[in-house]
């Protein structure tokens, strides 16, 4: 479970935000996302001047009420009639403009974050490194949304309040007129008066409302903490039935739902209490104005339709003042969903800036057409610096078959490096380019969809004919498979281990790589299938180099080399042949410890 983090500075926050959200309005498509924030600009424009209309009408209508004149009420109904058409045309258009570009906008970021998160590993990566930033799918589908939708909610509202704030303090000040007070004539009365009322609320209700930003920071951490341990219930249903585990998953899940209650409890007090201030200071923003200027009502200094108008314009410049008062809430939850966004965004730079390193304190990838796939001088790093594997050096020729068998986290390490994705460590790694050579790990991924789409993966689906996928099917013995290729369906969880497996090395049929790096890819086979399998691929590819590296239940006849990872009583682990080098020789191995600070000190540059 991750924990919360703390907000960030707000300087930080806008600027961090402004970097991953801001090109849209920047980028190769500027100009449809600044057609649309135009148009809404102009229609919030228009919302307003339909305000300010509204407001003289109201002057115009107690004005003709006082004055008991049937025909000027009966124009200003009609007058009335068309404020109100218009005022719908306006709000109408000002949806539609508002929704169009909300969603233009989230499509944009959620394509780019999935675009960096997506890439060279660094999705697998980004789990691997501490931090907050745990449920990307979270992340990405729900708090993109609110990221998006919410900052142009918020930056709409704020401009047509900052429109009638402008607008309607003039009205308010030359209808304010001259009072006396303490035997001086004072302007604007009202004015001061709005200002003074709203600079009150606004204090109060943020002293009140202060805490709604961690709790509802909280809750929705851990809201997406239960969505994710739902997901993984839901993915795990079989090995929890085959488990009878239902019940304790059961009390595992309540648990978790039980962690949102804290944060939902916070964030309700939160809101009771901006509530309860609120409802009041709304109900007396509507008749303070009007008790003020009733004395000069009653005087007949003030006309009725200028009473009223006041009232309602006070009302507009209170409600204008009041913006960040009345979205202290929406406020907590949007920046709350963006640090989440940020989080996660962190999450993919550091690991993207871990895989660009290069140098003595790095693992160097050479990826160019080569003749030859191995490592030198290799030592492999968990994350936080801790050595896994050490001193390693090994070189495969074409058409070699090579077994790297042994202590399963070091081979499990050495795998990932070989298949490009583990940036952590240093050495030279000499990778064929990327069509040359295929990694296939224990659980080849099967994306939803046909079985076409499931064999074909990672290129398209009609990247190959029926007659070579049928023929590729059958060769690794899932001829029964062949009519099921348009069948759509979760292949992962329709076909046994063995089969996913199998269907792995039709894969390699298809593909015909040169270069073919196994990691515990025959390890849900029975012997006779996993030489099988070695076989075919052999026989149909006799100039590829292959790596197996992990368990094999297989025999090991068809390999020219078999290795072994050992794990020394120091907890060393090195390759058998440099394992049995320094013992012969009693060479003592390096420190441990200046490995790690070595590991260390690239990890801080």
């Amino acid at each position: 479970m991750s924990s919360t983090a703390e907000p960030s500075h707000p300087q930080r926050f806008f600027r961090d935000f402004i970097r991953i959200a801001g090109p849209y309005w920047t980028g190769p498509k500027r100009w449809r996302p600044r057609l649309l924030t135009a148009a809404l600009a102009l229609l919030v424009v228009a919302q307003v001047a339909l305000a300010i209309r509204l407001n003289i009408w109201s002057a115009d209508l107690f004005d003709a009420l006082e004055r008991r004149s049937t025909d000027r009420a009966m124009a200003q109904i009609g007058i009335f009639g068309l404020i109100v058409l218009g005022t719908m045309a306006a709000n109408t258009a000002h949806l539609v403009v508002r929704r169009r570009l909300q969603f233009d906008w989230r499509r944009w970021l959620t394509t780019r974050v999935i675009g960096e998160w997506m890439e060279d590993a660094r999705h697998y990566q980004a789990d691997l490194v501490p931090g907050d930033h745990a449920n990307p799918d979270g992340r990405i589908a729900e708090d993109v949304r609110i990221a998006t939708e919410v900052a142009i909610d918020l930056a709409s509202s704020l401009f047509y309040c900052v429109l009638l704030l402008i607008t309607f303090v003039g009205i308010l000040w030359s209808l304010s007129g001259w009072i006396r007070v303490a035997g001086l004539d004072v302007p604007g009365h009202l004015v001061a008066l709005a200002f003074g009322y709203a600079g009150t609320g606004a204090v109060v209700a943020f002293l009140l409302g202060r805490p709604l930003v961690r709790a509802t920071d909280t809750r929705q951490t851990r809201e997406a903490e239960f969505r994710f341990s739902l997901v993984r219930a839901h993915e795990s249903g079989e090995p929890i039935a085959v488990a009878r585990g239902e019940s304790l998953e059961r009390e595992r899940l309540e648990t978790v739902f039980e962690t949102i209650a804290q944060s939902w409890r916070d964030q309700s007090a939160g809101l009771a209490r901006l509530l309860a201030f609120s409802s009041g200071y709304v109900a007396l923003a509507g008749v303070l104005p009007i008790l003020v200027g009733t004395p000069r009502f009653l005087e007949g200094a003030l006309s009725l339709g200028r009473l009223m108008q006041s009232g309602q314009a006070f009302q507009q410049v209170t409600a204008a003042l009041s913006w960040p008062v009345d979205n202290l809430a929406l406020i907590a939850g949007w920046r709350a969903s963006v640090e989440r966004i940020l989080m996660l965004d962190e999450a993919v730079r550091i690991v993207a800036l871990e895989a660009a390193r290069v140098g003595e304190t790095a693992i160097n990838l050479d990826r160019v057409p080569t003749s030859q796939l191995g490592v030198r001088d290799l030592w492999v790093a968990a994350p936080d610096g801790t050595a896994m594997l050490s001193d390693l050096n090994l070189t495969v020729e074409p058409g070699e078959h090579v077994l790297v068998t042994g202590d399963p986290e070091a081979a499990s390490a050495l795998f990932r490096v070989l298949a490009g994705i583990w940036p952590w460590g240093r050495g030279q790694v000499n990778l064929p380019a990327d069509a040359g050579m295929i990694a296939v790990g224990p659980w080849p991924f099967l994306p939803q969809g046909s079985l076409r789409q499931a064999l074909a993966f990672p290129e398209p689906a009609d990247a190959h004919d029926d007659a070579a996928l049928q023929a590729a099917l059958a060769s690794v013995g899932l001829a029964h498979l062949a009519e099921r290729l348009d069948e759509t369906a979760d292949w992962a969880r329709v076909l046994t281990a063995a089969e996913i497996q199998r269907l792995s090395f039709a894969r390699l049929i298809l593909f015909r790589p040169q270069w073919i790096v196994l990691g515990d890819a025959t390890d849900a086979l029975d012997p006779a299938s996993a030489d099988l399998m070695l076989r075919l691929i052999v026989d149909l590819l006799p100039q590829a180099g292959i790596v197996l590296i992990g368990r094999h239940p297989g025999s090991a006849e068809i390999f020219n080399r078999r290795l072994t990872l050992e794990r020394a009583a120091d907890g060393e682990v090195l390759l058998n042949e440099v394992y049995a080098r320094r013992q012969a020789a009693k060479v003592p191995r390096p420190r441990p410890l200046s490995v790690i600070d070595r590991l260390r000190e690239g990890y801080g540059r």
